[in-house]
């Protein structure tokens, strides 16, 4: 190594040189750090103990100077502690252990004599303080920490590590402290050091005697920063699993040490403790907020493990004594921490006070005997009962949800700490913005609470109070605001009324039957009676009522409106009560009982029902009201809901001048839209019961719907309240004639009324409302669902009518001649523009909506040629429209319905194919500046060009060949986007063939064409133009590839075409180009890389290899979601591959598949994609190919549970198992079913990890393959019934969710018998139940195998219905078990929904093998659910009577 200048030269001038006073030792010399680097590295240089000697005086500079500046301070400098290292742990040593223990016979002394720990602890506080963190230099010192802490931490005494630990604390604090991040602990990656130096210290503190000392140190010195460091603990558990772990349990021993909570034995607090987190609260609130439920929790949990040390247990203590003492001690601790969080009113003090609290309840720390903590939680239920009153608006959502959970949980700990306040609570907390979650919860609490203590009757009487007047006018808004404020409430919501009526139904005890009437029928009659009085009131000083009043001058504002609080109050309490009044268990009363209260409800139903409605309608101007509106709708709620109850026997009936005034009301313009929705539906009941003719009642809401229905504004939520207009109103009214009287109407109506109803359908606008799908309801969605309902069709008047008029509608404008008019657009000869009609623009949006299946064979033939007329005119109409009347969405309606037409009839007839084909691709189109219409007329051409591909080869290619010398000039003439595209649309279906059925002629137009796309485009793609020009079209790069697919199709020697497709791919994997590019041009590139493939002169391993590199490149940049070009392009590119180029192809995905070749899970994930895409489009001949690997990805699968355990690669391998047993099931055999029902047992598989959300796709998936195996492939399954069996217990086991308000332990045996799949929070719905009993329907459904070769003649249609009737038992079984599990719970909605497929396991079964099963495999529990499945299957099995 060179030489340092005047550098000592032997080893007594170096030790003088590092003794020196001044640094450089000598003038312009060098530094003492370069002399002792020069003297470690020369090995030629002899000094005795040169590790000691160097390593000595590196630690002593560092402690001398360690409060130095920082440019001087040696602790900063890189290159001490590099030396430091290399003496330490030298990179050439073979074992850094056995290089220390050489080391310890002088490093210990040297330890011993300078004590390392201030160095450390000043390199600690610097690195808190700088601005950046050098890596590098942070690795050097924790590798020397890592050596010499081990060796020096015996001489350290408990304050020293207490400061040391102090300052590691402080690495996870800004500077600032104002965020809650981990600090310079985010950039460390390797903790072992400083998990060294928090270990130490918690190993002395355990045995240290000055607890105290260092518990005060720690709070006065230490406190705020640890709690910044705990504040961020649920945000790093990824970035610092057990090292922040590590931290917090070093401070909570200090805390909460044996020693220091011993005076919670006499049930007081150092008060220490209390002021240091009050002194930190002044400065860092939301820390030290956020921190304060996890301090508490540790206290608790530390007073759990010491209860024996801390109070006494005396033999005449009770049982309890030492739990109860925890309790109270635990409570004063929480009195504390809840006086700090009550000091605020912001969101974080009240979340504080909601964590707190679920502290409490997790460690049931209420006593039954400790009435000074009742007092307290009262309290706290108390300010939270206040803060309902102020946090009703939107702006203050966060607080009242955090203000609801506080009650919530105060109802779980003890329902009788918030019984008492009910009354105030139920009327603020309907007063809250909308129904949140944690409201419903509260609501359910009371309710199941109710239900168990039979006290239903005083939780109704709360909440029909909370919209009593008193109540209503605490809200300024005015009544209409109130009454829609209160609607959007919790106490109205469906949610609350469906637990209301489920817990009225199921738990009212027979003798409170009587009692809830009465207190119904008073609140209703009380309301009523009390609005009356108010309006009568009002009228009289309007001079208007029967006391003559003079009307005052100065009549207060709010004193005119007063009244209609007593309508609004009416018109919600109605909501209410009806509900309970529609679920009395009157079933379970005595047949005296019974008639007494059906006397009560209908003198209740006579008094708050009929006589509003009589009061309200009698006078012709109270309709016209406001208040009496708000009344009329309740009433017609209430009578609608107990006429139409189940359990009720009334009659429902209404006065004939009452339905008369109803009509009326109606057609006023001052009648709100949700009174009219309210009259609507009572008047057809009143039709269904037949008291009132239908006729007028069609007539007045078909008058309505024409008046009002319209697409214009803005999607109506669903809810009546909501409607603010009478185009809401006429959404409504639709929305309730489909849903449900729409069968009467077709039995009502005259011809004439049916017409008029179509002709309202038919001429919906629905353009304007394309953009309210999500948002809500809206007429368009209304007549989708409509129109997709099979009950629509089986009504056979308005179906025809319906028809007819989508005929009369589509007809073309008089005098149009669609052949002569399309020969003209050919013939270049612009024919007048045509006026549009809008109904024929309506008629075939609906029609785009309409299912083909629905409609006959022939009017499709129509429709169709109809179509393309309408197609035709419209495109004329907007060349010359400037009103933008027309827009280019009709013509995507148009020709979207055309693309499904063809495609469901399967051929094109009755149309003039040439003519309009040339139409599609002419300059007459309207594509130009739309790439939805361009998108979805390349459609139609596809498919246009292939009936003429297909005409061609039956011998008729003359309009083929005339098509194709139509491109060949348009290449010559630089054609239009669309016409170049449709000559690419058509090489595609060109290329699916072969030339030899084409006549000479045809293949001599396409050799011209070939040699017309290589002359427009080869001169633009050469290698230096790629490499020159900085965009590319993508569309010429298209036409090149084309040109070698048709070069390779027509047989044409390509030697004189460049290769591309390296140099192409290359240059957009490069960083000149911009994400945009290579979306672009990706799926080109992609092509022309496949179509060289094929070439015979190249190397194909290598050409594959770098396919897949270009594949996984793109993919990447794409996304998840975005590859669908690329995948289209594969497929394409893969059915005109030769076979044994598609085998070399296949070996290559599979070797790259494992997870250990080194890809990324997204990669791998991309070529499972890459698999299921180029088998779905294997070329022809390659069965046993796609056999092998079939088999092969199977057993990879099978052999390496990661696959189903990614989410990432879950996905595509569930997708992968689908195409091939549905789309591929010949390809199917024996040996594969056990790697396929091994994955299937692992996706199914329990498992101790779960993930955030429930991915249900997995579920429809399994049950899907199984589904296809059953349905295609049931001579495979035969062979494994025992699996196929299993698999169905473990699906149906998947059903369950947890029961609620389970245990940490019991939720962790459920949850470890689901699979991962699953989260505890989101459990699987009804669809899924439906999934899987459409499963087991199918087994005893009839079908047919699907295999290859002779053998597939000789099957015959069966099911599986006797094969596996001996497994139908464990099956069932499961079932029964599941719902018998004491720790989860089945929803009804799951149990009816799998319903059809029980009854078909029931069918198998039989009387023997059930009796066999209740005698031998099922409990008390499991014969009664047994005996309860049986008798529903008996009620529903077909018997063969009739």
């Amino acid at each position: 190594m060179p030489e340092l200048q005047n550098g000592p030269q032997n080893a007594q001038d170096f030790i003088r040189a590092l003794k020196a006073s001044s640094d450089p030792p000598q003038p312009d010399g060098p530094l003492k750090i370069d002399i002792a680097r020069h003297a470690w590295d020369n090995a030629q240089l002899y000094v005795p103990n040169k590790s000691e000697a160097i390593a000595e005086w590196l630690l002593s500079r560092m402690l001398k100077e360690k409060s130095s500046p920082r440019p001087e301070n040696p602790i900063c400098d890189t290159k001490h502690w590099q030396l430091l290292s290399d003496i330490l742990l030298p990179y050439n040593a073979a074992n850094n252990d056995d290089h220390v223990r050489t080391h310890r016979a002088w490093l210990v002394p040297v330890l011993a004599r300078i004590p390392v720990a201030p160095i450390f602890v000043a390199y600690f506080n610097l690195l808190s303080t700088s601005r950046s963190v050098d890596g590098a230099q942070c690795a050097l010192v924790f590798r020397c920490i890592s050596t010499l802490w081990p060796l020096a931490v015996p001489k350290f005494n408990p304050e020293t590590l207490l400061e040391c630990f102090g300052a590691i604390v402080r690495l996870g604090v800004l500077p600032d402290a104002s965020e809650t991040s981990c600090g310079k602990l985010q950039v460390v990656h390797d903790f072992r050091a400083l998990s060294l130096i928090v270990s130490s210290y918690r190993a002395s503190l355990a045995h240290s005697s000055a607890k105290r000392k260092l518990y005060a140190i720690f709070l006065r010195q230490y406190l705020p920063w640890w709690l910044h460091l705990a504040s961020c603990k649920p945000k790093s558990e990824v970035q610092l699993p057990s090292f922040e772990d590590d931290i917090y349990n070093a401070g909570i021993e200090t805390m909460f040490g044996l020693d220091i909570i011993r005076q919670a034995a006499d049930l007081k607090l150092d008060t220490s403790l209390l002021e240091a987190l009050e002194a930190a609260s002044r400065e860092h609130r939301e820390v030290v907020l956020r921190c304060l439920p996890h301090i508490f929790e540790s206290y608790v949990q530390n007073l759990k493990r010491y209860k024996g040390a801390l109070f006494s247990q005396g033999s005449n203590q009770a049982s309890g004594y030492l739990s109860e003492q925890v309790q109270r001690a635990s409570m004063t601790f929480y009195a504390s921490c809840d006086a700090l969080a009550r000091s605020g009113a912001d969101d974080a003090s009240w979340q504080c006070r909601v964590s707190l609290l679920d502290v409490v309840e997790r460690e049931n720390l209420l006593s039954t005997k400790d009435e000074e903590a009742k007092t307290l939680l009262r309290g706290d239920g108390d300010l939270a009962i206040e803060a309902l009153a102020t946090t009703r608006d939107e702006q203050h959502a966060a607080r009242s949800e955090s203000v609801v959970k506080i009650l919530a949980t105060l109802t779980r700990i003890d329902y009788d700490l918030m019984s008492t306040s009910f009354a105030v609570v139920f009327p603020r907390l309907a007063a809250i913005h909308g129904s949140g979650h944690s409201a419903l919860l509260f609501l359910r609490l009371v309710l199941e609470s109710d239900s168990k203590t039979r006290n239903l009757p005083v939780t109704i009487a709360h909440a029909a109070e909370a919209f009593s007047v008193q109540h209503l006018e605490r809200i300024p808004e005015g009544p209409q605001a109130v009454y829609e404020h209160l609607s959007a409430g919790v106490l109205t919501s469906l949610p609350f009324l469906d637990d209301l009526s489920r817990v009225v139904h199921g738990f009212l005890t027979p003798g409170q039957v009587l009692e809830i009437i009465r207190a119904v029928s008073r609140t209703l009659q009380d309301a009523y009676t009390g609005y009356l009085e108010r309006e009568g009131k009002v009228a009289a000083d309007r001079g208007d009522g029967p006391r003559k009043k003079r009307k005052k001058d100065a009549e207060p504002a709010d004193g005119t409106s007063k009244h209609e609080y007593f309508a609004v109050s009416f018109a919600l309490t109605a909501r209410l009560l009806v509900v309970v009044l529609r679920s009395l268990p009157l079933h379970t009363v005595t047949d005296d009982v019974r008639m007494e209260a059906e006397r009560l409800i209908a003198e209740a139903y006579f008094a708050a029902a009929l006589q509003p409605l009589a009061d309200g309608l009698g006078n012709a101007k109270r309709p016209g009201m406001r208040g009496w509106q708000f009344v009329l709708a309740g009433a017609l709620r209430l009578h609608y809901g107990l006429a139409r109850a189940p359990g009720l026997s009334l009659p429902g009936i209404l006065d004939e001048s009452v339905s008369s005034a109803l009509l009326l009301c109606v057609s006023s313009v001052a009648t709100t839209s949700e009174l009219v929705v309210e009259v609507f539906r009572t008047l057809f009941h009143q039709c269904s019961i037949g008291a009132l003719g239908p006729e007028a009642v069609l007539n007045q809401m078909l008058q309505y719907l024409e008046a009002n229905l319209s697409s214009n504004g803005p999607a109506w939520s669903g809810k009546v309240y909501a409607l603010s207009s009478h185009a809401d109103g006429g959404v409504a009214v639709l929305h309730v004639l489909a849903d449900r009287w729409l069968p009467y109407f077709d039995i009502w109506a005259t011809p004439a009324q049916l017409e008029r109803l179509v002709t309202v359908f038919v001429n919906i606008n629905l353009t304007k409302g394309e953009g309210s799908l999500v948002a809500g309801l809206s007429a368009r969605t209304i007549l989708t669902r409509m129109l997709h309902d099979a009950q629509f069709w089986e009504l056979g008047r308005v179906r025809d009518i319906f028809l007819a008029r989508l005929y009369e509608q589509t007809a073309p404008p008089d005098g149009i001649d669609i052949e002569q008019l399309m020969w003209e657009l050919t013939d270049e000869h612009l024919p007048p523009a045509i006026e549009v009609a809008p109904p024929l623009l309506s008629a075939f949006e609906v029609l785009a909506l309409t299912p083909p299946e629905y409609i006959p064979r022939q009017l499709h033939i129509d429709f169709l040629k109809r179509g393309c007329t309408a197609d035709v005119v419209v495109a004329l109409a907007m060349r010359d429209a400037s009103d933008g009347s027309l827009t280019p969405h009709h013509l995507i309606v148009i020709r979207e319905m055309l693309c499904r037409t063809i495609g469901y009839l399967g051929v094109l007839e009755n149309i003039a194919l040439e003519a309009y084909l040339k139409y599609l691709i002419g300059d007459y189109s309207m594509v130009q500046g739309s790439s939805d219409l361009t998108s979805v007329t390349m459609d139609l051409v596809e498919i246009c060009q292939s009936m003429l591909v297909k005409t061609a080869r039956k011998g008729n290619a003359t309009t083929l060949i005339d098509l194709i010398h139509r491109y060949q000039q348009a290449y010559d003439k630089k054609g239009s986007y669309v016409t170049v595209r449709a000559s690419l649309l058509l090489i595609d279906a060109i290329a699916q063939t072969s030339s030899t059925d084409f006549p000479e002629a045809c293949i001599a137009a396409l050799r011209a064409l070939r040699k017309q796309m290589f002359n427009s485009s080869s001169s633009l793609l050469s290698p230096d133009v790629l490499a020159q020009h900085e965009s590319l079209d993508s569309i010429l790069l298209d036409v090149w590839g084309h040109v070698q697919v048709l070069s390779k199709w027509l047989h044409v020697q390509a030697d004189d075409l460049p290769r591309i497709g390296r140099q192409l791919s290359s240059r957009l994997l490069s960083r000149r180009a911009n994400e945009q590019q290579i979306q672009d041009l990706a799926p080109v590139a992609l092509s022309i890389l496949f179509v060289e493939l094929q070439d015979n002169q190249i190397d194909h391993t290598e050409e594959v290899e770098y396919i897949f590199v270009a594949y996984l490149s793109f993919a990447r940049i794409y996304g998840r979601s975005g590859t669908v070009n690329l995948e289209s392009r594969l497929a394409s590119a893969t059915r005109t591959m030769t076979a044994e180029t598609f085998s070399s192809l296949l070996d290559a995905v599979f070797d790259a598949l494992p997870l250990n070749k080194g890809l990324s899970v997204q990669d791998v994930a991309s070529l499972i994609r890459f698999s299921t895409v180029v088998m779905g489009d294997a070329p022809e001949g390659t069965s046993k190919i796609c056999q092998t690997h079939t088999m092969r990805c199977l057993n990879l699968f099978a052999d390496d549970e990661r696959f189903v355990a990614f989410p990432a690669l879950r996905g595509d391998v569930l997708d992968f198992l689908v195409t091939q047993c549905s789309d591929r099931p010949a390809s199917l055999r024996t040996v594969d079913l056990s790697s396929l029902w091994s994955t299937l047992r692992a996706l199914l598989a329990g498992s101790t990890e779960h993930e955030q959300a429930t991915d249900a796709r997995v579920f429809h998936g399994v049950v899907n393959v199984l589904s296809a195996l059953v349905r295609l492939r049931r001579d495979l399954v035969l062979n494994t019934l025992p699996h196929l069996g299993f698999v169905l217990r473990q699906l149906i086991a998947c059903l369950r969710s947890l029961r609620p308000q389970l245990g940490a332990k019991q939720s962790r045996l459920v949850m470890d018998t689901l699979p991962r799949w699953i989260a505890p929070a989101h459990p699987l719905t009804s669809q899924e139940s439906k999934a899987l009993a459409r499963l087991l329907t199918t087994l005893t459904t009839k079908t047919m195998v699907r295999v290859h070769g002779p053998a597939a003649d000789t099957h015959k249609p069966e099911s599986l219905l006797r094969p596996f009737s001996k497994h139908a038992a464990y099956v069932l079984t499961a079932y029964i078990e599941v719902v018998n599990d004491p720790l989860c719970v089945v929803s009804s909605a799951i149990r009816k929904e799998l319903q059809p497929g029980l009854f078909a396991l029931c069918d198998m079964l039989g009387e023997h093998n059930r009796d066999a099963i209740m005698v031998s495999a099922l409990d008390a529990g499991g014969k009664a659910t047994m005996k309860v499945l049986w008798r529903e299957y008996e009620k529903q099995r077909y018997v063969g009577k009739g």
